[in-house]
């Protein structure tokens, strides 16, 4: 198991190399390239030739290390937990605090050496026939001919899209919105993705399509394309968030728009100016993160029967 674990960790670290490291980072070199950056450089290096020089050659193996250890802190936590619940082994009091720089810490409780790059010295027979083929992959290949992108390390947790402060800014964006298969007519119900700030024309019989042999509504059909059948959504007529789950569940959900009095004006009644709610925007931006979104639906429908009997499939 300690084997296969080195493998995947230098797999990572390869990654990280490959994607990362291709620029120098701004950060000034606070030290001479020790024995790690001298590591680094040289697997660097190979990496570079077996991908046909396509990657930019680097002089600081610093600033490669330092790369490193950045992107591969994520990969080192989940390690630890999976880690912790799989052998019951304690954890240090250490990592239980909230610090910058667990780093060694990490390494040490998952049997790892500090200096990660000794890995590819010591299993340099198994790493380096595999280091060829990985460069050899043809996905690989168009990234470092930066022909297609792919994703970086250290990764940044997703997030919702930015909205606006002023609620009159999402009016103003809905009114210029036009159903895209009406020939330009307005949308009568112009709904904001808010996973990639995308405007649909929701409830409307103009735009429905059929998925899965079963007409289908604008909202319903783009939870497949971006959210793997789960959305949430900003009615912005009336000023109201709507969650979906599949084709037949779903609920509303307050926005994240106040007016001066602290609450929100759903269906617009009241006119009020309306402001973001940084509070109640990081709490939906919570539940997104943390998957609770079809939860969420189901708690809502067992507080409110009335919701089950909505054909969530047509919105």
């Amino acid at each position: 198991n300690l084997y296969l674990f080195h493998l995947d960790t230098m797999a990572h670290i390869v990654q990280i190399l490959l994607t990362s490291s291709t620029e120098e980072n701004n950060m000034d070199q606070e030290s001479a390239d020790g024995v790690e950056e001298a590591a680094a450089l040289t697997v660097f290096d190979k990496l570079r030739q077996y991908s046909g020089s396509a990657l930019n050659s680097m002089s600081s193996g610093w600033h490669l290390w330092q790369n490193i250890k950045n992107g591969i802190m994520p990969y080192l936590r989940c390690s630890a937990l999976f880690f912790h619940y799989l052998n019951s082994v304690p954890v240090p009091v250490e990592l239980q605090e909230n610090r910058p720089h667990h780093f060694e810490l990490l390494c040490r409780y998952l049997s790892l050496p500090t200096n990660l790059m000794s890995l590819f010295q010591t299993e340099n027979d198994t790493i380096e026939p595999l280091m060829q083929r990985w460069c050899g992959v043809a996905e690989v290949q168009s990234f470092v001919k930066r022909e297609r992108t792919a994703i970086s390390y250290p990764r940044e947790s997703n997030k919702l899209i930015e909205l606006p402060d002023d609620y009159s800014c999402l009016i103003n964006r809905a009114s210029c919105f036009t159903c895209p298969k009406s020939g330009g007519d307005k949308s009568r119900a112009p709904t904001l993705c808010l996973v990639c700030g995308g405007m649909l024309c929701s409830q409307s019989y103009c735009c429905q399509t059929e998925l899965e042999g079963e007409d289908v509504g604008a909202c319903t059909a783009h939870t497949y394309t971006c959210g793997c059948g789960v959305g949430i959504f900003l009615r912005v007529r009336e000023s109201q968030v709507l969650f979906l789950a599949g084709k037949t569940k779903g609920c509303f959900y307050p926005p994240p728009y106040l007016d001066d009095y602290g609450e929100t004006d759903q269906g617009l009644r009241r006119g009020n100016p309306l402001h973001l709610c940084k509070e109640r925007y990081r709490k939906l931006q919570k539940l997104w993160q943390q998957h609770s979104i079809t939860e969420e639906i189901g708690h809502a429908q067992e507080a409110n029967q009335t919701l089950v009997g909505i054909d969530w499939q047509h919105l």
